[in-house]
């Protein structure tokens, strides 16, 4: 019996994976301080939440060198914190791959309600969960390229986006009510 784990995922896929989480954030949650922080102010917590992506990216990438383990989050915090902040890690990590999926179906369903509005968001949550459910059940290779598809999409889609607005842009129109929605 072979114990040890083989590559599935190439460099490609791991930038889909990185990059779609952080659109999937803009479409699906990011946008939502719009109109509480202004274009200003949210550009300041961009910055600030760009930051921390870099350093979650680096200081994950240097843990997953260091202590090879496919725990992930757990196997690095009982290295660090032993099996009680082990736990809380591995539990905190439950939560989130049990919650995540169904809030992104939710998401998407609210997403299509608007697009279509005849068809009902739960039924299209319902939809998406067992598409993506399907695809991860098929394999994570899979999962991840179709991933990835979709990431190369939405990057082309913003890159067509700011080409056609650019022309536009104006900072004064940009920075007005900037700090906060009045």
């Amino acid at each position: 019996m072979n114990t040890q784990l083989k590559p599935t995922l190439g460099t490609l896929h791991l930038w889909g994976i990185a990059v779609g989480l952080v659109i999937s954030g803009e479409y699906f949650g990011w946008s939502y301080g719009w109109g509480v922080a202004g274009t200003l102010g949210f550009l300041v917590t961009s910055f600030m939440v760009a930051t921390m992506y870099t350093c979650f990216i680096f200081s994950f990438t240097e843990l997953t060198t260091a202590i090879p383990h496919a725990g992930g989050p757990f196997a690095y915090s009982r290295r660090a914190f032993g099996e009680k902040g082990g736990l809380i890690a591995g539990l905190a990590t439950l939560i989130e791959f049990v919650f995540a999926p169904p809030a992104i179906a939710l998401a998407i369903g609210a997403y299509l309600n608007v697009q279509f509005p005849a068809l009902d968001p739960k039924h299209a949550a319902v939809g998406a969960y067992i598409v993506f459910m399907g695809l991860n059940i098929l394999g994570v290779k899979l999962a991840a390229t179709f991933e990835l598809v979709v990431c190369v999409l939405a990057v082309a889609e913003l890159l067509v986006f700011m080409g056609v607005v650019a022309p536009a842009f104006s900072f004064s129109n940009f920075a007005l009510n900037g700090w906060a929605r009045s």
